[in-house]
């Protein structure tokens, strides 16, 4: 029976009822239609366990799928072919008669915190944070004291939990006397980007104007995903399908994404490893890049384990003596420097390179512009001058894009704060020195003869020291992600970089993955 109705030109396909829900739903039957022009797809929407009960807190439904349960009984029943998930929402048990396949590409895997720009204007003694998630509950705690601008950093911060589906959460956070909300970014983009060309969702404009006019009314934070990992598989959908239903499998294997895919199952993978379920305190994020998989890991586990890693795959099995390496015993070398006469656009968006290059006298204003970091330490310092910081790349070069134009509403016009000698011709932004930075410190005596390996802090402390010292041009090169590691590439030829040139997440890392003890 199942295969006949596979084969038929009709495919039901299920999901949950609510706004999101059907976006995703009909987002993935405008793919399928655009591979499959004989087949008729028709939509079989329903309301979740989860949706019913919107009282009782998220994690106290650990295991029992209050999401998709009553989809895949709807499954194996035979009243729909598909159900289309989130991905996060799927538990991680082996499935007996159905079987998961991802579909499309996953959206932002972030979070985001929208908070009230009443409540930073007043500055309250107490911030009150909407979540029902008890991993965004134990990372908010610790990235408040340190991300927070001054003096809000230094308040009590207070969790309430809010349930319901995106529009009722929003309501809740603009009606209620606190200061923030944490939401999944996939949910806000999801929805800003969807257009409805046939209305087949009427309350789609008005829900859209609704996420507007709270953005508006709120200053927003991309949460960093190395210190603020998501719910394994944010972002991502599946498709459940009957297991004898082998065809309908194919179909839906010609829209899946292969990184989508890779990334979504080695976090659930590696959630698997603490029991799993929307009630840890566990936070997974796993990212592809060409110069390897970046996997940050953090939260507690149920018997009170603190988790904190982050980890780069593709990394050589090399060690070195502290005298065998750039900089000298594995110590950052002194630079001298000095603030410069600067000039900056007006109504220009800010993007920092590091603490230092924000000048003393410039001033951003949060409402119309954006301040993004390039790392963390850099969000640090400006967060303790009282600056309010929307996001950062983490510390993986500016390329990572920041992907908040459907936040804003239009397209964010950044120059980059940074040295003189910054290498403009690889950076994407347009630059503004704000600073001069001394050659490093060499120190007396240095014995060029002994050095294997180097890393590199900057593009210009690599033309400097290479310039004096050319045999180091080739030793084994680590570099952070970013316009550094596209330089020195650039620089000594991408054949010999293939075998000479790695990335190392940090300077900490370097040293902690490659220097003896």
């Amino acid at each position: 029976m199942a295969g006949k109705i596979y084969l038929s030109d009709i495919i039901k396909v299920g999901g949950r009822s609510s706004l999101l829900s059907r976006i995703q739903i009909l987002s993935v039957i405008k793919t399928l239609r655009q591979k499959n022009k004989t087949k008729e797809f028709q939509t079989v929407f329903r309301e979740s366990a989860g949706d019913k009960d919107l009282k009782t807190p998220l994690w106290q439904f650990a295991g029992q799928g209050i999401f998709t349960k009553d989809l895949q009984e709807d499954l194996l029943n035979h009243k729909i072919d598909i159900a289309i998930h989130s991905w996060k929402d799927m538990d991680l048990r082996e499935r007996k008669d159905t079987l998961l396949v991802p579909i499309l590409p996953r959206e932002d895997v972030r979070d985001v915190l929208l908070f009230k720009r009443n409540k930073w204007i007043s500055a309250p003694t107490e911030i009150t944070i909407l979540t029902s998630s008890p991993r965004r509950e134990h990372h908010i705690h610790d990235f408040v004291k340190s991300y927070f601008p001054t003096p809000i950093n230094s308040f009590q911060v207070k969790i309430e939990s809010v349930r319901g589906n995106i529009q009722t959460r929003l309501r809740k956070y603009m009606e209620h006397e606190n200061g923030g909300i944490l939401v999944a970014k996939a949910a806000l983009d999801r929805i800003l980007s969807f257009n409805d060309e046939e209305n087949q969702i009427p309350e789609l404009g008005d829900v859209k104007q609704l996420i507007r006019e709270t953005i508006n009314l709120s200053l927003f934070m991309v949460m960093p995903s190395s210190i603020f990992p998501s719910a394994p598989a944010q972002g991502a959908l599946c498709a459940e399908i009957r297991k004898e239903d082998k065809l309908l499998k194919t179909i839906l294997r010609e829209i899946s994404d292969a990184d989508a895919e890779l990334t979504a199952n080695e976090e659930r993978k590696i959630l698997s490893q603490y029991g799993g379920g929307c009630h840890q305190k566990i936070g997974v994020s796993v990212l592809t890049r060409d110069y390897g998989k970046i996997t940050f890991v953090r939260g507690e586990t149920e018997d009170g384990k603190t988790l904190f890693t982050k980890e780069l795959s593709g990394s050589p099995n090399l060690n070195f003596h502290r005298n065998e390496v750039w900089p000298p015993n594995a110590k950052m070398a002194a630079r001298q420097r000095e603030r410069l006469t600067y000039s900056i656009p007006k109504d220009v968006d800010v993007f920092v390179s590091r603490g230092y290059a924000f000048p003393l006298d410039l001033s951003v204003n949060p409402t119309n512009q954006i301040l993004w970091s390039a790392g963390l330490s850099t969000w640090k310092d400006l967060a303790l001058r009282g600056f309010w910081v929307n996001g950062t790349c983490d510390g993986l070069g500016e390329s990572e894009p920041p992907n908040i134009e459907l936040l804003l509403g239009r397209s964010p016009k950044f120059v980059k704060l940074t040295h003189v000698d910054s290498d403009k011709h690889n950076s994407i932004y347009p630059v503004v020195p704000t600073y001069f930075v001394s050659a490093p410190e060499i120190p007396v005596p240095f014995d060029i003869s002994k050095i294997k390996a180097a890393y590199w802090r900057s593009g210009s402390e690599f033309d400097i020291i290479t310039k004096r010292f050319p045999e180091l041009l080739n030793v084994i090169h680590f570099v952070g992600p970013g316009s550094t590691f596209k330089k020195i590439k650039q620089m000594i030829g991408e054949t010999a970089a293939s075998t000479r040139v790695f990335v190392s997440l940090s300077f900490d890392s370097w040293v902690e993955r490659y220097i003896k003890p």
